[in-house]
């Protein structure tokens, strides 16, 4: 390709990252003309940097785990100052969540029919029931992982420039949550049906895959000398039922509506039992007859909702599972499922002999109303941010200010320096 044509991909890979920006930005128009830190962004990342500086805070553990790409977001993002620092990050976070859906429309990706890959980055941009991580460096790390599994199932990087993209997800992904460990499986599963069995796969061991276990032992003796973190001493209240309602509510018709009237669809014990049963064999029928690719796709999600039930953060004082049934609560749960599952959808109607398009066309159609109808996120209210760091920049050295975060009732104690 000559240098006029490279110019050219340039300007169009650049023009559709602004167009997808702007589409994401939109959402929610208070995280780039109001942006605020939520939760962890104030009182974790950006307390930390600034007591303990960048460095000595990049290499700690946060709940039980290390979470480097929220730090290095920070880092980066205070030295525009605290005033512009949510701003930054929010640019940050929402730049990671496009360069992932620009993977997918890459070559890389040339085995998947290009109008697959389309629907999947539409349903991505307008995907319901995320406003707990839109879009907030705190949560960027599910996403994170679905660009790692995205590096594993995608064609070997030939190039260079490909081979360093690779790496550089994979350390920011495995070094940014305990998800590495369960992609790894995936990882296995790939080299497995690449090289001809657990003996090739371990003769034909390359860097990403020590890197990967690296990083995997990494999370692993993390969590095991931190305790996991704190966790709420609540109970699951579980049951089968409850999990039942939770995974028909959430995962199959949360995939596709906005939780509010999931919920008055799951209220039947029966349908969502047969839901759930239709849907578990489903899964597993295509898992055992399909290729590696599907089994790697299918196993994180189950794996991760299975580890992400067994220990939610959902109340200090009531049962766990109980309240997950309430729209807006343990959204961050089901981000990654809940788009497997989309892409699941799409991978069923590829599997159609006859009249693939007319259904996949009448399968949007039918959808973009319901995507549309949540496409508006409420903004975060306005808990007082920028006055208190106005505050905090008019303060004298060694005074101590409160400043306020979101979500409302938070709020972090800063000693000017």
């Amino acid at each position: 390709m000559n240098s006029v044509g490279k110019a050219e991909k340039a300007v169009f890979w650049f023009m559709v990252f602004c167009f997808i920006f702007m589409l994401m930005a939109a959402r929610r128009p208070d995280v780039i003309f109001n942006a605020q830190p939520w939760a962890e962004d104030g009182r974790v990342w950006i307390k930390g940097i600034y007591e303990t500086g960048f460095l000595n805070s990049l290499f700690k553990p946060q709940d039980g785990y290390f979470q480097t790409i929220p730090r290095l977001t920070y880092g980066i993002a205070m030295a525009f100052g605290l005033g512009k620092a949510p701003l930054v990050s929010n640019v940050i976070s929402i730049s990671i969540r496009i360069f992932f859906l620009l993977f997918i429309l890459s070559r890389r990706f040339s085995f998947i029919d290009i109008k697959y890959r389309v629907a999947a980055v539409i349903y991505f941009i307008l995907m319901p029931n995320v406003a707990e991580g839109f879009v907030n460096i705190t949560n960027v790390h599910w996403y994170l992982s679905m660009y790692l599994l995205a590096v594993i199932i995608a064609m070997p990087p030939i190039t260079q420039t490909s081979k360093i993209h690779d790496f550089l997800v994979l350390l920011l992904s495995g070094l940014s949550g305990p998800f590495v460990v369960f992609l790894a499986p995936c990882l296995i599963i790939k080299r497995f049906y690449e090289r001809g069995g657990f003996i090739g796969a371990l003769k034909g061991i390359n860097s990403f895959d020590i890197a990967m276990a690296a990083c995997s032992l990494i999370q692993i003796f993390s969590i095991l000398t931190a305790g996991g973190g704190p966790r709420s001493p609540a109970p699951l209240g579980a049951s089968f039922d409850l999990f039942t309602h939770i995974i028909t509510a959430k995962l199959f018709f949360g995939t596709f509506f906005d939780n509010t009237f999931s919920f008055e669809f799951t209220k039947n014990h029966l349908l969502r039992t047969s839901i759930f049963i239709l849907l578990s064999v489903t899964i597993l029928y295509n898992f055992v007859t399909s290729g590696w690719r599907f089994r790697a796709i299918s196993i994180f999600p189950i794996v991760m909702i299975g580890f992400a039930l067994a220990k939610p953060m959902v109340s200090v004082t009531e049962a766990q599972w109980p309240p997950i049934l309430t729209p807006g609560v343990g959204e961050r749960y089901f981000f990654i499922t809940n788009f497997c599952f989309f892409l699941f959808v799409l991978f069923l109607i590829d599997k159609l002999s006859i009249y693939k398009n007319i259904v996949l066309m009448l399968f949007l159609a039918s959808l973009t109303p319901f995507l549309l109808i949540s496409f508006n996120i409420p903004a975060l209210p306005n808990v007082g941010y920028k006055d208190d760091v106005a505050k905090f920049n008019n303060a004298a050295i060694g005074e101590s200010i409160n400043i306020r975060i979101t979500p409302p009732g938070w709020s972090i104690d800063l000693i000017k320096k």
